[in-house]
C-alpha cells in the first residue's frame, strides 16, 4: 500500500483531477474525512491510502515517512525548505506571488519598507535577490490589510484571478514567482516503491506535458 497525502483547500481539485488523468482514479473521495482507503485498481496497481491534510502540515508529514508523497503547493514548499524529493509540478491550479501596494510603482519611503506576508522567508530570499532589502512583518491572513492599513507599505501574496486587489484598489507592482501544486516523495519511500511510483511519475508527466 502506498499513502498519499493530499491537500484541503485550492489545490485539492488540481491535485485529484491531475491524478485520475494519470490512471489514479479516486472516485468517491469524501473531502470531509481525514482517512480513506481505495482499491488497487489504479495505475500503482496497489491499494492507496489517502490522507486530507493541511498544507502547511503536509511537507512534515511527508518527510518524516507518515505518508509516502503528497501534492502540496510550491509556496509551502519554497518556506518551509522540506528535506524532501521533488519531481514535479502540476499545471493545473498556478498561480502567483507577487508585490503588492496601493500604488502602481513601489512605495518611497526614507526609511526601510516594510512587507506583509505568510511567507517570511521565502519573501525576504525573493526581495534579496532584487536588491530590495525590507523589514519582513509575517502575518497569517488578510495580507492586502498590511498597507491598506497602514502595518506596512507593500504586501507579497498570491494572486490568482486578481479580484481581490481589484476590490480593494490594490496594484500587483511586480510578480516575484510561479506557485504551483507541487508532487512531493519521501525520499526512501521513493527508493522502496521505485517501480510503481515511477509508473505513476511518468503517466503524470505525459498529462502535464500534453498540448494546453
Amino acid at each position: 500500500m502506498i499513502t498519499f497525502g493530499l491537500p484541503k483547500g485550492r489545490n485539492l481539485g488540481p491535485a485529484r483531477a491531475s491524478l485520475a488523468a494519470a490512471g489514479l482514479n479516486l472516485e468517491g473521495l469524501d473531502s470531509s474525512r481525514l482517512r480513506q482507503r481505495f482499491p488497487d485498481q489504479n495505475v500503482l496497481g496497489t491499494p492507496v491510502e489517502v490522507l486530507l491534510l493541511k498544507d502547511w502540515d503536509l511537507p512534515l508529514y511527508v518527510e518524516h515517512g507518515i505518508v509516502d508523497c503528497a501534492i502540496v503547493g510550491s509556496d509551502v514548499l519554497e518556506e518551509t525548505q522540506p528535506d524532501v524529493f521533488r519531481p514535479l509540478q502540476l499545471k493545473d491550479g498556478r498561480s502567483r506571488l507577487s508585490l503588492i501596494a496601493e500604488t502602481p510603482e513601489l512605495p518611497k519611503r526614507s526609511g526601510q519598507l516594510r512587507a506583509a506576508t505568510r511567507y517570511p522567508a521565502w519573501a525576504a530570499r525573493l526581495l534579496a535577490a532584487r536588491n530590495l532589502h525590507v523589514e519582513v512583518i509575517h502575518l497569517t491572513s488578510s495580507i492586502e490589510l498590511g498597507p491598506l492599513l497602514d502595518l506596512t507599505d507593500v504586501a507579497v501574496d498570491i494572486v490568482q484571478t486578481g479580484g481581490t486587489l481589484r476590490a480593494h484598489d490594490l496594484h500587483e507592482i511586480e510578480v516575484l514567482a510561479t506557485v504551483a501544486p507541487t508532487f512531493v516523495v519521501n525520499r526512501a519511500s521513493f527508493h522502496a516503491h521505485r517501480r510503481r511510483l515511477s509508473g505513476l511519475l511518468g503517466a503524470l508527466e505525459e498529462t502535464e506535458t500534453g498540448d494546453d
